[in-house]
């Protein structure tokens, strides 16, 4: 029977890792994406605070 993968090998490079598939990578995907979420509550809570502040302050 014909096997097409009968001379595959790592050390051959071959086979080359998919970075994307890893649960390490979704991780830090997922950490990077809520701090990113996390930093932009923090500017527009101060914004908003900032504007609200300068807005009562001239009455």
């Amino acid at each position: 029977m014909y096997n097409p993968n009968k001379n595959w090998s790592i050390e051959k490079g071959d086979y080359k890792r998919d970075e994307d598939a890893t649960w390490s990578y979704h991780k830090k995907q997922k950490r990077k994406s809520l701090i990113k979420t996390i930093l932009w509550i923090i500017f527009y809570a101060l914004g908003v605070s900032g504007l609200t502040y300068a807005a009562l302050s001239l009455i």
